[in-house]
C-alpha cells in the first residue's frame, strides 16, 4: 500500500504539468483540433511561415600572388628577379615547396616562392608581405621557412670558389683586365647584417657601430659573382679573425689554390696570398700600387651595394632582422645565392645611393705570416709598377 500509494502521488505531479490527465482534458482536445483547423487555413492562404534553409556562408580566400598579366618592370619591382628566372627557381625547388595534395585551397608552390622573394627584397614585415601575398601572417611565416630551407639546399649549386685551374687562370685574367694586377683570384671584404641578438649574448653580436649584428665575410671576382660566403660569425668579431677561421682561409695557407692571392683592405694583414694596401707608400711605383689595388678591390664594395640594394631585407635601413642568428645566417647565404641567380640572367640592381659604408677597422694583430707577405707585396710592386 505504501509502495503504490507513493507511486500514485508521483503521477498526480506529474502529468498535470504533462497536459495528459487531470481536470479540463476535455477542453484542451478540443483547443487542440481548433488550432489544427486554423493551421491548415492559414497554409491554404499561404500565410505559413515555413522553416528558413539554413545558407552556408562561403569563405573568402584572398587572391594568390601569380605572375601571369604582370608588367615585367613590376615583376623585378616586387622580386627582385626576372620572370624567367623566378621560373627556373620554381622549377628547381617545386619538389620541395608544392603543397603535398591538390585538395581544397592550398597555396600554390609558386606563391610561397614570390611571397618569399618579395619579403627578401623589400625587407617589409611579415604581416604586410602575407597580404600582398594572399597568405596570413603565421601562414606566410611556415611557408617562408619551408622556401628558405628548399633554397638553402641548393646555395652551392651557385657559390663556390673555383678548384681547377682553367677556372683560376679566368679568374686572374679578368682581374688583371681591370688595372693590371695579376694573379688576382678574388677580393675579399666583410659586411655587418643587423639582427636582433640572443638576450644571453648581446655583447658578442654588437659591432664597432655600436649596432648588433653579423659580419659577414665575402671574396666576389671582378663581375661581382659571389665566390665564397662566411655567415656563422658574431658582430664583434673582426675581419681578420673571420678570414683566419675559415675554410677558405686554411685552403689559401695550405696552397690549395695554387698561385696567386686575395685583395683585402687594411683590416687584414698582408699575407703571402692576400694583398693589402700600403699605409705610407713612398715611391711612385707604391703610390700605383695603392691606386691599382683599391680600384681593382674597390668590386668587392659594389657588389655590397648591389647585394643589399637588391635585397633591402639585408640592409639596416629597414631596420633589423627579428630572428635567431642561425636564421640570419640563412637569410644572408640565401641573397648571396640569389644575387648570383640574377647575375646569371644578366640582371644588373641599381645601387641605391643612401646606403652608407662601413668605417675601416684597421688590423692591429701581428699575422704569422705577415713577413713573408710584406716580401711578396713588394715584390709585386717592384716587378709590375716600377
Amino acid at each position: 500500500m505504501v509502495l503504490a500509494g507513493g507511486y500514485a502521488n508521483v503521477l498526480m505531479l506529474v502529468t498535470p504539468a504533462c497536459g495528459v490527465a487531470g481536470e479540463g482534458g476535455e477542453n484542451r482536445e478540443r483547443r487542440g483540433v481548433q488550432g489544427n483547423q486554423a493551421e491548415e487555413r492559414r497554409r491554404e492562404e499561404g500565410q505559413v511561415r515555413r522553416p528558413r534553409s539554413r545558407q552556408l556562408r562561403q569563405r573568402m580566400y584572398r587572391p594568390r600572388a601569380a605572375l601571369e598579366g604582370m608588367p615585367e618592370k613590376t615583376v623585378v619591382h616586387n622580386y627582385r628577379l626576372c620572370t624567367r628566372a623566378i621560373l627556373a627557381l620554381y622549377e628547381e625547388i617545386k619538389c620541395d615547396i608544392d603543397p603535398a595534395t591538390a585538395r581544397g585551397h592550398a597555396i600554390p608552390g609558386l606563391s610561397k616562392l614570390l611571397g618569399t622573394l618579395h619579403f627578401l627584397g623589400n625587407g617589409s614585415f611579415q604581416n604586410a608581405i602575407g597580404m600582398a601575398c594572399g597568405m596570413d601572417q603565421s601562414s606566410f611565416s611556415r611557408h617562408f621557412n619551408q622556401v628558405l630551407q628548399a633554397l638553402k639546399k641548393r646555395v652551392r649549386n651557385y657559390i663556390r670558389f673555383p678548384e681547377e685551374q682553367a677556372q683560376w687562370q679566368e679568374l686572374k685574367s679578368e682581374f688583371f683586365n681591370v688595372a693590371g694586377v695579376p694573379d688576382v683570384m678574388g677580393a675579399i671584404d666583410c659586411t655587418h647584417v643587423a639582427l636582433a641578438p640572443p638576450s644571453d649574448r648581446e655583447m658578442a653580436f654588437r659591432n664597432q657601430k655600436n649596432y648588433y649584428s653579423l659580419n659577414i665575410q665575402v671574396v666576389c671576382d671582378a663581375r661581382m659573382k659571389i665566390l665564397n660566403v662566411v655567415a656563422k660569425f658574431p658582430g664583434s668579431f673582426h675581419d681578420s679573425y673571420i678570414l683566419s677561421n675559415s675554410a677558405l682561409g686554411r685552403n689559401f695557407t695550405e696552397g690549395k689554390y695554387g698561385e696567386g692571392w686575395l685583395l683585402g683592405d687594411a683590416a687584414y694583414g698582408c699575407k703571402p696570398w692576400l694583398l693589402t694596401p700600403l699605409s705610407a707608400p713612398h715611391t711612385p711605383a707604391e703610390r700605383r700600387y695603392n691606386e691599382v689595388h683599391a680600384t681593382t678591390r674597390s668590386v668587392i664594395d659594389r657588389t655590397f651595394r648591389v647585394l643589399k640594394s637588391r635585397f633591402r631585407c639585408l640592409d639596416r635601413s629597414r631596420g633589423s632582422l627579428q630572428y635567431a642568428p642561425e636564421k640570419v645566417a640563412d637569410i644572408v647565404l640565401v641573397c648571396c645565392m640569389l644575387h648570383n641567380l640574377a647575375l646569371s640572367h644578366e640582371m644588373l640592381s641599381e645601387v641605391a645611393p643612401d646606403l652608407p659604408r662601413e668605417p675601416l677597422i684597421c688590423s692591429t694583430a701581428t699575422e704569422p705570416d705577415a713577413e713573408s707577405g710584406i716580401k711578396l707585396r713588394q715584390k709585386v710592386i717592384e716587378d709590375n709598377f716600377s
